[in-house]
């Protein structure tokens, strides 16, 4: 298991920017500016070719003194970042063509802002309204928020945090808020749950960064430095400014790293404590009373992970049965194998195993997080794949539940019907394959197994109740997808909004359930009848049931119903895309002497619906 008590000079001899950051988050150190600085120059030693992160800052309070700790924060993550403070205050002509900001052409700009500069009755104590007043104030509160946050929302400055300051002090009524009439508490939780509504219901690419969640974390007293706030207008102490870093880098790294899917664990001594081969059913550490009850925890940790959209696989050197038993008959044990999407519990080397999961779930390595305690282990896999990001499970079990909570890959700033569903679809999955394996064995072929799917595809047009869905699809598609191109909510609504471009996704069900939205493609309308296929992809869990082609050919027919002659397309090589490297010409589209395919659908006409195995939906476009 992971060392976990750590002195500062231990820090600075790690030789692994991983087990750096995950050091730091256990040691729990409170770092002076100087150490931040000193880690940060170590950490970059320990990753060549940084990647860039821009950050746009905008702030009615200082922010520069958060350069340090931006600045740690990101080297720990393999970034370098480079940083604008747009004018102290509300600066709202940064929300403008022509700007300092939009001319920095942020990946992350941060909004840090007051609740009075927001409105100005928040000058005065809340608890001096009655109830109904109060109830206005927040409405009010809120069009004044969004209206300034949309400003900003309008213009390409990647993706947008905003932030409140809380209060320096505590509630006006002391102990007695809590059971008030007119708490301050009650009426701020409120407020910040309708402002958390009213940005995911309005404004794409933009997430609410609550800074109480970060005041409860460290404290009062470690958040607030009251001798900055007065003297410089910079309100956080070093813990705070920290926190707060970490957070908002966080946000870069969703941007700017592989996404992770996938969260493989060890069974003893991560799942529980002791070896149940060893140790048996009884002796296992799992349960109400310590140490067993930091690995419930744990588990119940994992489970929430698995609702962000995380699938949870399992790879542990055990014999199959003890395993099993226990995933089946202890009264403790939280996660049970439906929980997991695909298992590996044998005596085969890990990295091995890891390879074998990647293949049956049809995902890259470097989409996995391996959690293990063991020195070995996470060795092994660290060297053979080094793709993989290994996190090892802290000596002491009071640290377990928290160990994965530092890795920035593992947040999430949307959450679709898909992410919730992720692990039914990959059980379905399995289903399919058995079913498929069963008909070849009685000897049916491939076309018989489609064919006994029952497969239908709804197609949406411009479908803007997907939007998050669609920006999501476009992040983490990588085997299937011609281009790569990567677009965020507010890009992917545009394309929505305008009369030049068609977006299209869609959705498969068959016998076995529903896929949900596992494709999307972009064309863009160009001059003489022509089309360009911008982006074209489709999640690796409907591979092989012929999906990719019959949307491919429903819109082309629905292309050429619209006048288009001539369709332009582009395969661009990525490390991860050779799949796709056949489809257009396997399409109909011909290799130009420019390198670039094209279609025309005169001379190449569509293939009908009825060329595939596959009943499909598709709007009427008048």
């Amino acid at each position: 298991m992971a060392k976990t008590k750590f002195a500062f000079d231990d820090l600075t001899q790690i030789s692994s920017r991983s087990e750096l950051r995950a050091a730091l988050a256990l040691s729990r150190l409170s770092l002076s500016l100087p150490q931040a600085q000193t880690l940060s120059a170590h950490a970059k030693t320990l990753t060549p070719g940084l990647q860039p992160l821009r950050l746009g800052i905008v702030h009615t309070y200082t922010s520069d003194l958060l350069d340090p700790w931006l600045d740690l924060a990101a080297s720990l993550e393999g970034l370098e970042i480079a940083t604008y403070h747009a004018p102290y205050g509300l600066a709202l002509q940064e929300a403008r063509e022509g700007s300092e900001l939009l001319a920095h052409q942020p990946d992350v700009t941060l909004l840090l802002l007051r609740r009075e500069d927001i409105h100005p009755d928040l000058q005065r104590p809340i608890t001096g309204l009655p109830p109904a007043d109060q109830q206005a104030l927040s409405g009010e509160f809120v069009d004044r928020l969004l209206a300034i946050v949309g400003q900003f929302r309008a213009h390409k400055i990647g993706q947008l945090v905003v932030s409140l300051l809380p209060s320096l002090t505590g509630p006006g009524l002391g102990i007695y808020d809590a059971q008030a009439e007119r708490s301050e508490s009650a009426w701020w939780a409120s407020t910040k749950t309708l402002v958390g509504t009213r940005i995911r219901e309005t404004l794409n690419a933009t997430v609410y960064l609550d800074l109480d969640e970060i005041l409860q974390q460290v404290g009062r007293r470690s958040f607030f430095d009251q001798r900055y706030w007065y003297s410089a207008r910079f309100p956080f102490a070093a813990d705070a400014a920290r926190e707060l870093a970490r957070r908002v880098v966080s946000v870069g790294v969703l941007g700017k790293t592989p996404k992770a899917k996938v969260i493989v664990l060890d069974a003893d001594n991560t799942l529980w404590g002791g070896v149940i081969g060893e140790d048996g059913m009884n002796g296992i550490g799992l349960g109400p009373d310590y140490p067993g009850s930091a690995f419930v925890d744990f588990q119940k940790r994992l489970l929430e992970y698995q609702q962000r959209g995380f699938i949870l696989a399992l790879c542990s050197k055990n014999n199959a049965a003890d395993l099993d038993q226990v995933l089946r008959e202890h009264p403790h044990q939280v996660l049970k194998d439906e929980h997991f999407a695909a298992r590996r519990v044998n005596w085969v080397p890990k990295p091995d195993n890891l390879i074998s999961l990647a293949e049956e779930l049809n995902l890259g390595l470097d989409s996995f997080i391996f959690v293990d305690d063991s020195d070995h282990e996470c060795a092994a896999v660290r060297h053979r794949l080094p793709q993989v990001e290994v996190i090892q499970t802290p000596s002491r079990p009071v640290d377990v539940p928290t160990c994965l909570d530092h890795v920035a890959r593992l947040e999430v700033l949307t959450l679709t019907a898909e992410d919730l569903a992720k692990t039914e679809m990959y059980a379905q999955e399995r289903r399919r394959r058995e079913f498929s394996e069963q008909l070849e064995q009685g000897g049916s072929g491939a076309g018989d197994y489609l064919a006994k799917l029952e497969m239908k595809m709804r197609i949406g047009l411009d479908p803007a109740e997907h939007l998050a869905r669609l920006s999501q699809l476009t992040q983490k598609t990588n085997q299937f997808n011609l281009t790569t191109r990567r677009y965020d909510e507010h890009q992917m609504q545009g394309f929505i909004d305008s009369d030049d471009w068609v977006v299209a996704d869609f959705s498969l069900a068959d016998t076995f359930g529903d896929s949900g939205i596992v494709g999307l493609a972009l064309f863009r309308k160009l001059e003489a009848k022509r089309a360009e296929l911008d982006t074209f992809l489709m999640s690796c869990r409907v591979i092989g049931r012929e999906a990719e082609s019959a949307f491919m050919h429903s819109l082309l027919r629905l292309l050429a119903d619209q006048g288009i002659e001539e369709i332009v397309a582009d395969y661009k090589p990525t490390a991860k895309n050779e799949l796709v490297k056949n489809f257009l010409p396997q399409q109909g589209f011909r290799l130009g002497d420019d390198g670039r395919y094209r279609m025309q659908l005169a001379e190449t006409p569509p293939k009908p619906e009825s060329a595939f195995p596959i009943q499909v939906d598709m709007p009427i476009v008048a």
